[in-house]
């Protein structure tokens, strides 16, 4: 069973002079997770590193992505994807800033202050059940558009439509839960095919 954190959270540590600030942010794609990252890194201009890892859902398989971010080659980005895995969570960001105390830790002592901050930060943001989402597609044809609009105002809040003189195709996005129900509804509109996107 995958789970998604419980609310944002941050945990400070101090590491042999070297200070360490774990975030945990929900995201729900790789490019929102690097804008947060990108913020943070203005936010700590002087910090040494800012090193993350995170876990996206796409139709039902966890994605994994992690840097670095100057450290040596696996002992920041890959230690805290670990323990994200460990905790089974997805559409997950995990950043640990490092701002550098004069002493270093050599790559052992490295992958466990990434790791170990990061696991501080994940307990302190809890979890909770995650529900996969599915990014789907409805191509019919124009006189049904009022119809699959219908049906879908049902299951999602926002949803992006694209004409053409003999098509109509909709994107949307809705959790995996609620998949049968509206396959079942939109079998009753003529013309009418679904997809994933």
């Amino acid at each position: 069973m995958a789970y998604q954190i419980k609310q944002t959270a941050e945990a400070i540590q101090k590491i042999k002079g070297s200070k360490f600030i774990g975030r945990a942010y929900t995201v729900y794609s790789r490019e929102e997770a690097q804008d947060i990252v990108r913020n943070i890194e203005s936010e700590h201009k002087k910090a040494s590193h800012v090193c993350w890892a995170c876990r996206i859902d796409r139709n039902g398989e966890s994605l994994g992505y992690s840097s670095d971010a100057g450290e040596p080659h696996g002992s920041a980005g890959p230690p805290i994807l670990s323990v994200i895995e460990r905790y089974d969570l997805t559409n997950i960001l995990c950043v640990v800033i490092r701002y550098f105390g004069g002493t270093k830790l050599g790559i052992g002592g490295l992958i466990r202050a990434y790791s170990g901050v990061a696991a501080e930060t994940l307990a302190m943001a809890g979890r909770v059940k995650h529900i996969p989402k599915l990014q789907l597609k409805i191509t019919a044809k124009p006189h049904s558009y009022s119809d699959v609009l219908r049906v879908l105002r049902k299951y999602c809040d926002s949803v992006h439509p694209s004409f053409s003189p003999d098509q109509i195709s909709v994107e949307f996005e809705i959790t995996s839960d609620k998949f049968d129900e509206l396959q079942k509804d939109v079998g009753q509109i003529p013309t009418v095919i679904l997809t994933r996107s």
